[in-house]
């Protein structure tokens, strides 16, 4: 391939291996590939999940290629957290850790295969990454800073092999801790200076004082040696000594009693390196705060904080939920409740799908969800006031739904007699699950929509009344979100999140130079167009165009 023929694109990267899988094979080899393919397959699952593509197997481990590092991070929190789920409920022989690398950077294609400098960083930022853990490149982290709910550790300039220039490395944590510098290089060559120096002055002290008792002993005659051996000879004594106060302390001096005074902190501008590898805080545990579950099961979730002894409790995307109490150890209760929350699931989904598996949410009384919260449109989550004259809902008129969909609407939906919310996602997902009242229900189904899909989604349907005004000019193409509007500052961005839940009809423009107009309040379609049209390019907008109309992307009909 000549370099004129040579394609080039920006792209992420992320590197899979497995530690110490040489190891795990000549234990067992055959046993070693049959848990390394079962785990690989769940990993590749959740790549495709988040719009991934794996382009290369490495033996025990794989690279996928995603257009958002966001994504990519997404998927590898996700693959690890799974890891971590399937190690609690395995035997000792059937422990398998992955190390993550993600880079952002240039490849070149070669069929379907990708090579260049990005991918050789991966690589080396997944040798770097602890077992069971996640590095990435300085490019991810100011991708997905502020958008994961992550703390990292600075680890600064890498050196790695292969790689000709510094990589600055970050090491992610869990929680959304903050960000734990690394010391500056100067700091760490200085300590080590200061080290070595200090050995040499120790070193050379010991070997005056030896030449000095060489000769003293020298000196002295073998009488006096010996008298002197007995008077250091220890007594035995009933009570302690009492050591003689200094013949003349200085006026100043402290007494010797007194404990130092403790260390000032030193200034910020000076970066202090950790003691010990930074850790996410988790958050205490609070019932009320747990996604996906009923509102009536909560009081057995306030059951599960008072519980004593070593605890754990395990949830799943559709409200399932179990928890493990007066365990013998913290593992012990993660594997408990993992096996009850699963069979669980297995015993009351009649389909189960990849995000049907139950994740630990909490050990003891602190949350360890590997997870942000899910993606929500601002509350009360839908429009205040409802179209007039309602809308009374029909599967058939239901957008962005297959076939096969509408006909479960029909069947279920529409006979279910508790109240129930149909929420849209991107995808295209449709979601709904019954519930007590309908402030639950609207709830839970926009949280294990926005959990499934990573994006915030819509309330289309409460019970059998439809709350948004779906566009009857335009062809409806997917679910708009704030993601859809790239170019929007801090405060642009807020107005649009409300534009989330607007009343009646609204209209979003975007220009291809960054201006956004948007209204809602409308009567119609057509003025909500129109109107959206103008204020882009009455805002400066070059090429203004029709984005959403309502909470939907549309296209021409």
């Amino acid at each position: 391939m000549t370099a004129p023929d040579l394609v080039r694109r920006l792209t992420t990267i992320m590197d899979i291996d497995v530690v110490g899988f040489s190891t795990m094979s000549a234990r067992d080899e055959e046993h070693a590939l049959a848990l390394l393919g079962n785990r690989m397959a769940t990993a590749q699952d959740m790549v495709k999940h988040h719009r991934g593509r794996v382009f290369k197997l490495t033996g025990d481990g794989l690279l996928a290629e995603f257009a958002s590092p966001v994504e990519a991070v997404r998927a590898a929190l996700e693959i690890q957290e799974a890891m971590r789920a399937a190690n609690d409920q395995a035997g000792p022989n059937d422990q398998l850790v992955l190390r993550i690398g993600v880079n952002l950077g240039d490849v070149v294609e070669s069929g379907d295969d990708l090579m260049g400098d990005a991918v050789n960083v991966a690589a080396r930022l997944e040798s770097i990454a602890k077992p069971g853990g996640i590095c990435v490149s300085a490019a991810v982290y100011e991708q997905i800073e502020g958008k994961l709910t992550l703390g990292a550790e600075d680890l600064g300039e890498q050196h790695v092999k292969n790689i000709p220039r510094a990589i600055h490395a970050y090491r992610l944590t869990l929680g959304g801790a903050p960000v734990v510098a690394a010391p500056p290089a100067n700091r760490r060559k200085a300590t080590r200076l200061a080290i070595i120096l200090g050995a040499a002055a120790v070193v050379a002290v010991l070997a005056i004082a030896g030449v000095w008792l060489l000769h003293e002993r020298s000196q002295v005659p073998a009488s006096a040696r010996v008298a002197q051996a007995s008077a250091a000879a220890p007594v035995a004594s009933a009570t302690p000594p009492t050591p003689a106060p200094p013949a003349a302390p200085p006026a100043t001096a402290a007494p010797a009693a007194a404990p130092p005074p403790p260390v000032a902190s030193p200034p910020a501008a000076i970066p202090t390196p950790a003691a010990a590898p930074p850790v996410s805080t988790p958050q205490p545990y609070v019932a009320s705060e747990v996604p996906f579950v009923p509102q009536w099961r909560e009081r057995r979730l306030e059951d599960y904080g008072k519980a004593e002894n070593d605890k754990a409790l395990a949830i799943n995307v559709r409200g399932w939920f179990a928890m493990a109490t007066r365990m013998l150890d913290e593992t012990a209760a993660r594997r408990r409740a993992l096996e009850d929350c699963n069979a669980l699931v297995e015993r009351e989904v009649q389909v189960s799908r990849e995000f049907d598996r139950c994740v630990i949410y909490a050990v003891g009384n602190k949350v360890v969800w590997p997870y942000r919260l899910p993606p929500m449109p601002p509350p009360p989550y839908l429009p205040a006031t409802r179209p007039s004259p309602p809308i009374r809902f029909d599967a058939a008129a239901v957008p962005l739904v297959t076939e096969r969909g509408r006909q479960n609407l029909q069947e279920y939906y529409m006979r279910q007699t508790r109240h129930r919310a149909l929420v849209l996602g991107h995808g295209p997902l449709e979601w709904w699950s019954p519930s007590e009242n309908d402030a639950d229900a609207i709830r839970r189904n926009l949280q294990t929509c926005g959990q499934i899909s990573g994006r915030p989604c819509v309330v289309y349907a409460v019970d059998d009344q439809v709350v948004v005004r779906v566009p009857q000019l335009h062809r409806v193409t997917g679910i708009f979100t704030p993601e859809h509007a790239p170019s929007a500052d801090a405060g642009r961005r807020a107005a649009i999140e409300r534009y989330l839940i607007d009343n009646d009809w609204r209209a979003l423009a975007l220009a291809d130079n960054g201006p956004v107009g948007m209204v809602s309040g409308r009567a119609s379609e057509t003025a909500a167009v129109a109107d959206a049209l103008a204020e882009c390019s009455k805002a400066g907008g070059v090429d203004c165009k029709l984005q959403a109309i309502g909470p939907f992307l549309v296209g021409p009909k």
